[in-house]
């Protein structure tokens, strides 16, 4: 009975994982075009599926520690069963496994869009608005006012 919960849970953390990385698919096309509405569309669909995998993980967690009887990681989980069961769950694994590579791959590639997004923004906003020095007289810059100014001694 908790090796067939335990399984459709890890269908359902599956799915969650894959509707994840469509996301993280369609927020690159959202950079790319500067779409930034649609990109806070995504990011705020994005927390509301890592919400469920966080509630689905605890699941998981507990149904592999009944299962178990021990520490519930799924390898474990793999070696205490047999038959069918046993190669549904390592199916599972391999499926969760590469999903996971993939959507590590892509956020990774989503961070990088961003961060030369960022960049190309900040040095647009440099040319509008430069940082120029003052235009004043006065001594160079790194020099004290006395130190610039030999004193004349009218006495001498």
């Amino acid at each position: 009975m908790a090796v067939e919960k335990l399984i459709r849970c890890l269908e359902k953390l599956q799915k969650l994982h894959e509707s994840l990385f469509a996301l993280a698919t369609e927020k690159t096309e959202a950079v790319k075009k500067q779409e930034i509405e649609r990109l806070q569309k995504i990011t705020q669909e994005e927390q509301a599926h890592i919400r469920a995998i966080g509630a689905l993980e605890q699941e998981r967690e507990t149904l592999a520690k009944v299962l178990t009887g021990g520490d519930g990681t799924l390898s474990d989980c793999i070696a205490a069963v047999s038959g069918e069961a046993r190669s549904r769950l390592e199916t599972l694994r391999g499926s969760l496994i590469g999903i996971t590579k993939k959507l590590k791959q892509q956020n990774e590639l989503n961070q990088m869009l961003l961060y030369h997004s960022l960049q190309f923004t900040q040095f647009m906003l440099d040319l509008i608005y430069p940082k120029n020095q003052p235009a004043t007289y006065g001594p160079p810059s790194g020099q004290k006012a006395a130190a610039a100014m030999p004193r004349f001694d009218s006495k001498a």
